[in-house]
C-alpha cells in the first residue's frame, strides 16, 4: 500500500482520475474495465514483457467488481483464441470489443469503459489508478461487513 501513497504523491494529476474511478464504481457497484490484448496481456511485438501484474490486477478487479471487455484490432476469428489464452491464465472476460451492460444512450459502435487497459496509454499509470481504487473500494467492503 505505501508504494500506492508513494506513487500518487509523486504523481498527484493522477489523483481525480483515482477519485472518479471510486466514484463511479461506489455508485454503479460495478465498473467496466477495457483491456487492449496485443502487448498488454499477450506478446505480439513486446516478447520479453512480463504481464504478471496486468493478470493480477485484472483478476482482482474481477473478483471486487468489475466487467472486464478485452478491445483489440484481432479479427473475429481470433476471438475464441483469446477468450482461452484468458481462461488459460486465470482470466475470465465478459466479453471482446463489445459492452457487457446497456447504457442508457445505446450501444453504439465505441465500447464504453470506466477505464482503459493498455501498453499504448499509459499502462502503469492506469493499472496503479485501478489498483488503488480497488484497495478503497475493498477496504470500505470489509468496514461494512460487505462480501465480495
Amino acid at each position: 500500500m505505501s508504494r500506492m501513497k508513494e506513487y500518487f504523491d509523486k504523481n498527484p494529476e493522477s489523483i481525480p482520475y483515482l477519485d472518479r474511478l471510486e466514484e463511479e464504481w461506489r455508485q454503479y457497484g460495478k465498473i467496466i474495465i477495457a483491456c487492449d490484448y496485443d502487448d498488454t496481456i499477450s506478446p505480439w511485438k513486446m516478447t520479453n514483457t512480463d504481464f504478471k501484474r496486468v493478470f493480477e490486477v485484472l483478476k482482482f478487479a474481477k473478483e471486487t467488481g468489475a466487467y472486464i471487455v478485452i478491445f483489440t484490432a484481432c479479427k473475429e476469428e481470433r476471438y475464441p483464441e483469446i477468450t482461452q489464452y484468458c481462461l488459460d491464465n486465470g482470466l475470465e472476460i465478459d466479453g471482446i470489443n463489445t459492452t457487457p451492460i446497456d447504457l442508457p444512450y445505446g450501444n453504439n459502435k465505441k465500447i464504453y469503459a470506466n477505464i482503459f487497459i493498455d501498453d499504448r496509454a499509459g499502462l502503469n499509470e492506469s493499472l496503479n489508478i485501478l489498483e488503488f481504487a480497488m484497495y478503497r473500494i475493498r477496504g470500505s467492503k470489509q468496514r461494512n461487513n460487505f462480501d465480495f
